[in-house]
């Protein structure tokens, strides 16, 4: 029982070495800047900016709506939002990891916004997961899950 025990110990530290543990990837800082462009032409309604950042295989899972919403649906949500004289008052990222695979990073993290919308102030607080490719030079964000908490 005992060699069985020391040969799962030696199998187990073979693996940790094998597979170390690390932190997240550092974050490109132009990703982060193409995320957070992202989210204030969406809030803003800037249908132009959008179009530039979210390629046509563009697909989204936002908190509260049950379908996955496509480039075209996410932009007209975003057209709606502006219409009905929605806002944003503050935008914030608390918490981001990375991975990257070559030029492809998936973000991680949590997100907070205050909006002004008929006329009322809301928070909105939740977690995010986010991708983000490289294509000919610049990064395009074709995708998001965002749930709330």
């Amino acid at each position: 029982m005992m060699r069985r025990f020391s040969s799962l110990l030696i199998l187990l530290a073979a693996l940790a070495l094998a597979f170390p543990l690390h932190a997240a990837d550092p974050i490109d800082p132009d990703v982060l800047a193409v995320r957070e462009a992202a989210w204030r032409a969406w809030f803003s309604g800037d249908e132009a900016a959008l179009r530039a950042m979210l390629p046509s295989e563009f697909l989204a899972i936002s908190s509260g709506r049950p379908e996955i919403s496509e480039r075209e649906k996410t932009i007209a949500s975003s057209r709606s939002f502006k219409e009905a004289g929605g806002k944003l008052v503050a935008l914030s990222f608390p918490e981001t990891r990375a991975q990257r695979f070559g030029d492809t990073v998936v973000l991680y993290g949590s997100y907070e916004a205050t909006i002004v919308s008929e006329g009322k102030e809301t928070k909105l607080r939740g977690q995010l997961t986010e991708v983000f490719v490289k294509r000919d030079g610049k990064w395009l964000h074709p995708g998001w899950h965002l749930d709330a908490r």
